[in-house]
């Protein structure tokens, strides 16, 4: 089974690069059918989510896949577990469908535990490795407004990357890379929202300038405050219409 030659080859480029950067601590280096089942999965919900859950058929994933159905359902449930698929004993597995409510939960942990991993991380971090990333954000602002999506997400997964790992938590860096799957999700549709691209760099331009220059309490400061705006990003361009009902009734 190749899981690529069932994707087309821009969706495989970019979900292939997502993974990696977000999953690939967990990546066994030889994949059995449930891995490879994950990955394919996984990459088909990062990029295609929706407000109206879809029924997950193990049947017809096998079949696509050409495995049998035991992987599939295992990868399924350890996707369950992960929360980014829902399992109905009586009506089987289904997409996950997040609401604003869960937005805001998911952000709130996340921004509490990036806090505490940078606090790990500063006294690990290289002012070589965080010139490297405010360079490639000079290079990406330079193309704006046409940015390209695939370059900025792939420069943003690997500086909150470059954070997390420094940390040196082994607990905290898994636990991040299960969490920040689910932040993937509304990530990848926000960057198509005017601006967004061009807020996250500026906000990151900030953070580490504020680093290279040793000033640790800001930068933190800075990266609470960039992951709230990442929220209130998603909430306005994907969620006023839930806003709105909410406050109505």
């Amino acid at each position: 089974m190749d899981i690529d030659t069932q994707l087309p080859d821009s969706f495989n480029q970019v979900t292939r690069s997502m993974f990696e950067l977000l999953r690939g601590h967990d990546r066994p280096s030889i994949l059995t059918a449930v891995d490879q089942a994950y990955e394919w999965i996984w990459r088909q919900q990062i990029f295609l989510p929706g407000r109206t859950p879809r029924r997950l058929s193990d049947v017809t994933l096998a079949a696509q896949l050409q495995i049998s159905r035991t992987p599939v359902r295992q990868a399924l449930d350890r996707l369950a577990q992960e929360g980014l698929v829902q399992f109905d004993p009586r009506r089987g597995y289904w997409t996950q469908v997040f609401s604003a409510h869960d937005v805001n939960e998911i952000y709130d942990i996340r921004e509490a535990n990036e806090v505490l991993a940078l606090r790990l991380a500063i006294p690990h971090l290289k002012k070589s490795d965080l010139e490297a990333h405010l360079a490639t954000i000079h290079a990406i602002r330079k193309t704006l407004p046409d940015a390209n999506n695939a370059d900025f997400l792939e420069s943003d997964f690997r500086l909150h990357n470059l954070i997390i790992n420094s940390s040196q938590n082994h607990r905290l860096i898994r636990f991040l890379g299960t969490l920040r799957s689910q932040v993937a999700l509304f990530q990848v549709r926000d960057t198509w929202y005017p601006q967004r691209i061009e807020i996250a760099l500026d906000d990151h331009e900030r953070f580490l300038v504020a680093l290279i220059e040793g000033r640790g309490e800001e930068a933190i400061k800075m990266l609470s405050e960039h992951i709230q705006n990442s929220k209130n990003g998603v909430l306005a361009d994907m969620y006023q219409d839930e806003d709105t009902l909410n406050k109505v009734s």
